[in-house]
């Protein structure tokens, strides 16, 4: 009878160590996955604020920025021509950020390692394009240094905790 009982002890002692690993752990997760998803749609919400539709030549009728808390960011402009630019990359590629501009305006300018950035155009008179490329370029407007700071930082924590993820 009493080793029935420590039998059944053990059984419950490695239950218990199980389950503790699991919400220990499995909560950081959790709360890691949390977190993405926060500083995701903080950022996106960021970068739309401060894109500049019109500084290109030709106007922007329309565009769509989209972050993930999977990491992708993924930009699509359509301008009055009817022409789509389409950019698309993950973040853990991200290897510099730079600003170049003044606060009125500026381009956030993103490097990747490799030729990490998916640039697709539709309804180009000079041809369609389907290729790769190593920066991405965003237009913002009315940046100050500290928007500059919080998005440095966000994007970067994102990569940290994708890359923790894995």
């Amino acid at each position: 009878m009493f080793i029935t009982f420590k039998n059944k002890l053990e059984k419950f002692s490695l239950i218990a160590v199980l389950i503790g690993w699991f919400l220990v752990f499995g909560s950081a997760k959790a709360r890691s996955d949390e977190e993405l998803g926060q500083i995701a749609l903080r950022t996106q919400v960021k970068l739309n604020t401060l894109h500049n539709a019109t500084s290109d030549s030709e106007k922007i009728r329309q565009f769509e920025l989209l972050l993930n808390d999977e990491g992708f960011l993924r930009y699509r402009r359509t301008y009055i021509n009817g022409k789509q630019e389409y950019y698309s990359f993950n973040l853990m590629r991200i290897q510099t950020i730079d600003y170049l501009g003044n606060t009125s305006s500026g381009d956030l300018s993103i490097k990747t390692f490799e030729d990490d950035v998916i640039v697709q155009t539709f309804n180009d008179r000079s041809g369609n394009v389907d290729s790769m490329a190593t920066h991405f370029r965003l237009p913002l407007i009315g940046v100050e240094a500290e928007d500059l700071v919080a998005l440095n930082n966000d994007l970067f924590e994102m990569k940290r905790l994708l890359d923790k993820n894995k």
